[in-house]
C-alpha cells in the first residue's frame, strides 16, 4: 500500500511541471482510467499470490517497483487531466454579465476589502460568455471615480441567490519572479474570473417559488448554516465594543515603538476571531506583516490543534456525564460512545472554520485514526498520514499547488517522524520528580521548535521565498499562550455565546486582555529586529542541496556518512548565479516601467513601475525580482521622469534597499537627486552607458514641450564590446520620450542603433515613428504595459510600424517579465517568464 501512496501522490507533484511531463504521460481521462484499472490488477495478484505462496524477495521488488511505477503514471494522468480541465474552464476575455448566483462562504475582508466568491446557477446568453453554466467568480465591490471611493457592498450571506451585473476578466497576475502567483492561488480556488459588481439585487421568496430551482442537498444545507453561524460571530466582534486593556496600553505606551508597530486592540479583536473560526476578515495588513516579521502566521490557521482541542473539550463533558450512569457501559464500551461524538466535533468545527486545506488534513486523520480504533485495527503513522494526502489529492488534485497543502503534511511529517518515549524512559523520568518532568518537557518543546524551524525552512523558502530567523524564539512563548491559554478561554466564550453573549463577552475581554499584552511584546520585537523576516530566493540546485542536507538530518545515522553534510553546504550558501557580460530584465509591472540592467558585479533599476491606492509595484514586484537576483543594494536608480506610473514605487524601493546614486529628470524630493542630462557616461565591467537625453534643447523648448516630463525623460543607452565572433551589442531604454525627444536625437551625431529597443511610452501613437525605428533598427522591441490598460497600449499604429520594418514584438502583457542576455549570442532571445508555468498562458490561447 506504502508504495501505491508514493506513488500516487509523486505523480501528483507534476501538476507543477506540466510542460515536462504532458508530452510524455497520459492526460486523458480515459488513459488514467485505464492505468488505474492495470493497477488494481496488480494488486490483487499480489495479494493473491502473496496469500498462497512465499514471494521470493527479487520478485517481491520488482512488484513493488511496478506498483509504484503504475500508481505514479495513474497520479500523473489524473493530476493532468483534471488541470487541463479546470483551464479550460477559465474565462478568455473580458465581458460584462447578468447572472443568477449563490453566495458561498462569507467575504474576505470588509469595507474596501470585501470580496466574495460566488457560484452561478444561471448564466445570461452563456454561450457567448464561454463561461460554464457552473462557475466560480471572485466579486470585488465597485469604485465610484466621481467620488474616489468605494462603493457599500451588497450584503451577500452565505446561501443566498443574488441577480448580479458584474464587469468580469481573465484571471491574470504580474508574471514576475518572486511575485505573488494570482493565477495559480484562483486556479487552485477553482475561480474560473474576476468581477466589479455593478448591480445586485437578492431574489425574494417569491421570486424563488418562481424559479423552482432543484433543492440543496443535506451537505448544502449544513455547510451554508456553518458559514452563517461564521458570519454572525464577526458581527458580533465588529460591534462588540471591547473595553482596551491598561496593561497593554501601558506596555505599548513605555516601548519605544513608533505608530507603524503598534497593533490596536481593535486588531486584538480580528486576531481573536482568526483563532477562533480562521476568519482573517478583521485583520488588517499592518497586524499581518507582524505575524510574518515573527513567523506565527500558521497559528491563525485552524488546523489540528484548534480542532482536537475543541473535541477534547466536548468528549472530556460527555464522558463526566456518563461516568455518572455507568450502566450505559453494559450497552457498548466507553469508546463506542466517544468516538461518534470526537468525529461530529471534529468535522463540525472544521466546517466552522472554513474547511481549509489543514482542516480537511485533520478531518482525513482523525477519521482514519477513528477508523481504526473502531475496528480495533493498526496503521503506521506514516501509512494514515500518506492515506490521508491521497484522498486529498484525490479529491483535489489542485491542492497540490497550495503551500498550505505542503506546510501543513510537512509539519505532521516532521512530528511523526520524533522519536515516541520508550516504556523505560517514561517510567524513570517519573521517578525522577515533578521539577525534573517539566525540564525534560521544556527541554523537548524548544527540541521540537528548532526541529519543525529547520526541517520546514526548504518548504516555507519555496511557498514564500522569506523566513523569520525569530520564529523558533517567538513560537516558544506564543504556542503556548495562544494554543493552551487564549484558545480554550476562545473556545469556553463561544460556547458560553449561545446561552449568553454578555457573559461570553466578559470571558473574551480576558483573552483580548492577554491578546493585547502579547502584541505590545511582538511590537517591540519588531521595532528592534526590523529585519526580522529575511529573503531568500534559492535556485532549484540550493533547493536540491538543502532538501538533502535535511535529508542527512532524518535519516537514522549510519545509513549515509553524516561528513556528506559538507558538500552539500556549499552549494547552498555560494549558489552558482549564472554571469553574463550584460542582463536587461524588464519586470511585469503593468502599466508602467521597470528594468533591471546588471552587469557581472554591479546593478542599476530603470523605474520602479505604479502606485495604484494600495498596490504599490515597488513592493509588491520590483523588490522580490531583485532579491530573486540576489541583489540587495543597487549602484544607481534611475527614474526617467516623474510621472507615478514610472516612479510610483520608489519610496519603497529607498526605504527598504541601499541605493549608492539616485538620478532623474528632475528632483525627486525628500530624497537627493543627482539630475540626468546628455553626455554623462560611466564604466561598469566592461559595459558603457551613457545619457541621451535629456538635451539642452529641452529646457530652451516653449509650450507643450517645455511643461512635458514625459519628453524630458532619461534617456539611456547601454552597450556591451564586441567579443569574439559576437559584435558590439546595445540597448536603448527610452522611457515615455515622444516624437520631439525622437527627432533631436536623430539629430545628433551619436549612433542609436541598438539591438534592444524598450518603445517609449509604452507603445503610444506619440512615440515610435517611422523614421526613429528605421535609425535604431533594432532585433527586438519591447512593450511594457498592463493587461486592458484604458489607454490601448501598444497603440496598433506601432505595431504596425514595427511589422513593416520587420521589428519581433515582446510585450509584457503576453509574456510577463522578458529577460535578455547580452553578449553571448549574436541574436537575442527572450526568456518569458509565463512559459514557466502552464496557468500562465492559458490565458492568452
Amino acid at each position: 500500500m506504502m508504495m501505491i501512496l508514493l506513488g500516487f501522490i509523486a505523480g501528483v507533484i507534476t501538476i507543477g511541471y506540466h510542460n515536462i511531463f504532458s508530452g510524455l504521460l497520459p492526460v486523458s481521462g480515459w488513459l488514467s482510467s485505464g492505468f488505474l484499472f492495470l493497477l488494481m490488477i496488480v494488486v490483487l495478484t499480489r495479494v493473491t499470490v502473496r496469500h498462497y505462496l512465499i514471494l521470493h524477495p527479487v520478485i517481491y521488488t520488482m512488484s513493488s517497483v511496478a506498483l509504484f511505477g503504475l500508481a505514479f503514471i495513474f497520479g500523473t494522468g489524473y493530476a493532468h487531466w483534471q488541470l487541463n480541465h479546470a483551464l479550460q474552464q477559465r474565462l478568455s476575455e473580458p465581458v460584462e454579465q447578468t447572472a443568477l448566483v449563490r453566495v458561498v462562504g462569507i467575504s474576505d475582508g470588509v469595507g474596501e476589502d470585501w470580496r466574495q466568491v460566488v457560484e452561478t446557477v444561471a448564466v445570461e446568453n452563456r454561450s457567448q460568455s464561454g463561461q460554464p453554466s457552473q462557475a466560480r467568480w471572485l466579486l470585488y465591490g465597485a469604485f465610484d471615480w466621481n467620488k474616489h471611493q468605494s462603493v457599500t457592498p451588497p450584503d451577500m450571506q452565505p446561501g443566498q441567490l443574488w441577480q448580479v451585473r458584474v464587469k468580469l476578466k481573465p484571471a491574470h497576475s504580474n508574471a514576475s519572479p518572486g511575485a505573488f502567483d494570482v493565477e495559480r492561488w484562483l486556479l487552485q480556488q477553482h475561480i474560473t474570473a474576476t468581477g466589479t459588481v455593478q448591480t445586485a439585487q437578492q431574489l425574494t421568496p417569491q421570486q424563488l417559488q418562481q424559479l423552482q430551482l432543484k433543492p440543496e442537498s443535506l451537505l448544502q444545507q449544513l455547510q451554508n448554516t456553518l458559514q452563517r453561524e461564521r458570519l454572525r460571530i464577526r458581527q458580533h466582534f465588529m460591534q462588540w465594543d471591547a473595553n482596551p486593556s491598561h496593561t497593554a496600553k501601558n506596555a505599548v505606551a513605555e516601548s519605544p515603538v513608533d505608530k507603524n508597530h503598534t497593533v490596536k486592540n481593535n486588531t486584538a479583536k480580528g486576531v481573536l476571531l482568526g483563532l477562533l473560526t480562521g476568519d482573517r476578515g478583521l485583520i488588517d495588513a499592518d497586524t499581518t506583516l507582524l505575524y510574518q516579521q515573527m513567523g506565527i502566521s500558521h497559528l491563525l490557521a485552524i488546523s489540528g490543534p484548534h480542532v482536537i482541542l475543541a473535541a477534547l473539550m466536548i468528549t472530556w463533558l460527555l464522558q463526566k456525564l456518563l461516568d455518572r450512569f455507568p450502566a450505559v457501559y453494559l450497552k457498548a464500551e466507553r469508546r463506542r460512545w466517544l468516538l461518534p461524538v470526537f468525529m461530529l466535533v471534529v468535522v463540525l468545527y472544521a466546517g466552522l472554520a472554513g474547511f481549509d486545506i489543514p482542516a480537511q488534513r485533520t478531518v482525513l486523520m482523525v477519521g482514519l485514526a477513528a477508523g481504526l480504533l473502531w475496528f480495533r485495527q493498526r496503521w503506521s503513522r506514516t501509512c494514515i498520514l500518506l492515506m490521508s494526502a491521497s484522498i486529498l489529492l484525490l479529491l483535489d488534485p489542485l491542492a497540490i499547488l497550495s503551500a498550505a497543502f505542503w506546510l501543513s503534511f510537512g509539519a505532521v511529517a516532521i512530528l511523526l517522524s520524533m522519536n515516541v518515549p520508550q516504556p523505560g524512559q517514561h517510567e524513570t523520568s517519573v521517578s525522577q520528580g515533578t521539577l525534573k518532568q517539566w525540564q525534560i518537557k521544556v527541554m523537548q518543546f524548544v527540541q521540537l521548535q528548532w526541529r519543525l524551524f529547520v526541517l520546514l525552512s526548504p518548504l516555507v523558502l519555496l511557498s514564500f521565498a522569506k523566513i523569520s530567523w525569530l520564529a523558533p524564539l517567538v513560537n516558544l512563548v506564543a504556542i503556548p499562550l495562544l494554543s493552551a491559554v487564549v484558545l480554550p478561554v476562545n473556545l469556553l466564550a463561544y460556547a458560553v455565546f449561545w446561552l449568553s453573549p454578555a457573559l461570553a463577552d466578559v470571558i473574551w475581554s480576558v483573552a483580548l486582555r492577554l491578546l493585547d499584552v502579547f502584541h505590545a511584546g511582538l511590537a517591540c520585537l519588531a521595532y528592534y529586529f526590523p529585519n526580522a523576516l529575511q529573503p531568500f530566493y534559492l535556485n532549484s540546485l540550493q533547493l536540491m542541496a538543502l532538501f538533502a542536507m535535511l535529508g542527512l538530518l532524518v535519516l537514522p545515522r549510519g545509513i549515509i556518512p553524516r561528513w556528506w553534510f559538507a558538500f552539500l553546504i556549499i552549494p547552498v550558501c555560494y549558489p552558482a548565479w549564472p554571469v553574463a557580460p550584460l542582463t536587461v530584465q524588464v519586470l511585469d509591472v503593468g502599466q508602467g516601467l521597470s528594468v533591471i540592467v546588471k552587469t557581472r558585479h554591479h546593478a542599476m533599476l530603470v523605474d520602479t513601475g505604479a502606485k495604484i491606492g494600495n498596490s504599490n509595484m515597488g513592493n509588491k514586484v520590483v523588490i522580490p525580482a531583485l532579491q530573486a537576483q540576489g541583489i540587495h543594494r543597487l549602484d544607481k536608480l534611475m527614474l526617467t521622469h516623474l510621472d507615478s506610473d514610472h516612479s510610483g514605487g520608489a519610496p519603497a524601493i529607498l526605504q527598504q534597499l541601499a541605493v549608492s546614486q539616485l538620478t532623474s529628470s528632475e528632483t525627486f524630493a525628500p530624497y537627493p537627486t543627482y539630475l540626468c542630462e546628455a553626455g554623462q557616461s560611466w564604466q561598469w565591467d566592461g559595459v558603457q552607458f551613457r545619457v541621451l537625453s535629456p538635451l539642452p534643447a529641452h529646457f530652451r523648448a516653449t509650450g507643450k514641450i517645455a511643461n512635458s516630463k514625459n519628453e524630458k525623460s532619461c534617456v539611456l543607452m547601454v552597450e556591451v564590446p564586441a567579443q569574439a565572433d559576437i559584435p558590439a551589442q546595445r540597448v536603448l531604454i527610452m522611457g515615455d520620450a515622444g516624437l520631439y525627444t525622437e527627432f533631436l536625437l536623430q539629430q545628433q551625431t551619436i549612433p542609436l542603433q541598438a539591438d534592444l529597443l524598450i518603445l517609449g511610452h509604452h507603445g503610444s501613437q506619440h512615440s515610435s515613428s517611422s523614421p526613429f525605428l528605421a535609425s535604431v533598427h533594432p532585433q527586438r522591441a519591447v512593450v511594457s504595459a498592463g493587461y486592458l490598460n484604458r489607454y490601448g497600449h501598444p497603440k496598433p499604429i506601432v505595431l504596425a510600424r514595427l511589422n513593416e520594418q520587420g521589428i519581433a514584438v515582446d510585450s509584457t502583457i503576453d509574456s510577463g517579465t522578458l529577460t535578455y542576455v547580452l553578449g553571448q549570442q549574436k541574436y537575442l532571445k527572450p526568456q518569458r517568464y509565463r512559459d514557466k508555468n502552464l496557468w500562465l498562458q492559458r490565458i492568452y490561447d
